[in-house]
């Protein structure tokens, strides 16, 4: 496989994405094969060396947003009949509803763990400036003869500071984790949405 074949496979397993999109993608890698060839290889290591169609097409469409993925999904790969488009006017209604009840479902679950993020984020630093509050209360109270509720207000205030500042290591590791999860469904989303594309050409061939 040659350069220019090498560019129209990836091409064609991009095809629906929008074609600013693509010819960007399709220069940077021309760019890197032409990189390598001035560096010493010959087209065909310099090709090796980039990587194969699938692996550069998965990893264009994995980085493209989910709008994107599900226009390139839907746009249809060939000139549609006229039955085939009629079809499609007639089940648009349903298409519609199941489209935007995918859409809430993966709205839901980003939402759901964005809000558990923010409810930790929002206890812990609750915990924090409260005790802080407690603590510059009490110290006021002594000077203006809070007596012995005083100092006891003042003991609970910094064992809570404490409590508050122990959980910042575990509440950033659980941040971190709700993150990766939310990345890891995002992708998980997009994959479904690609499917096989990324392994097909236009004629639903495999690239030798």
């Amino acid at each position: 496989m040659n350069k220019s074949e090498y560019l129209d496979s990836i091409r064609s397993k991009l095809a629906g994405l929008p074609e600013k999109d693509i010819n960007s993608a399709i220069e940077y890698y021309e760019e890197a094969i032409e990189d390598r060839i001035e560096d010493g290889l010959t087209e065909e290591q310099a090709i090796k060396a980039v990587g194969t169609p699938e692996e550069i097409a998965e990893k264009i469409l994995m980085d493209s947003s989910i709008p994107k993925l599900i226009t390139a999904k839907a746009k249809p790969q060939r000139t549609l009949k006229g039955w085939e488009i009629a079809l499609i006017i007639i089940g648009s209604p349903l298409w519609i509803i199941i489209g935007a009840c995918l859409l809430i479902v993966f709205l839901s679950v980003i939402l759901t763990l964005f809000w558990v993020m923010l409810a930790i984020i929002c206890c812990v630093v609750g915990i924090i400036v409260g005790s802080l509050g407690g603590i510059a209360a009490s110290i006021a109270q002594l000077f203006t003869g809070g007596g012995a509720s005083s100092v006891a207000m003042l003991g609970i205030c910094i064992m809570l500071l404490g409590v508050g500042v122990l959980l910042v290591v575990p509440v950033k590791a659980a941040l971190t984790g709700l993150w990766e999860l939310i990345a890891k469904f995002i992708r998980w989303v997009k994959r479904k949405i690609i499917g096989n594309k990324a392994t097909k050409t236009v004629n639903n061939t495999e690239v030798k």
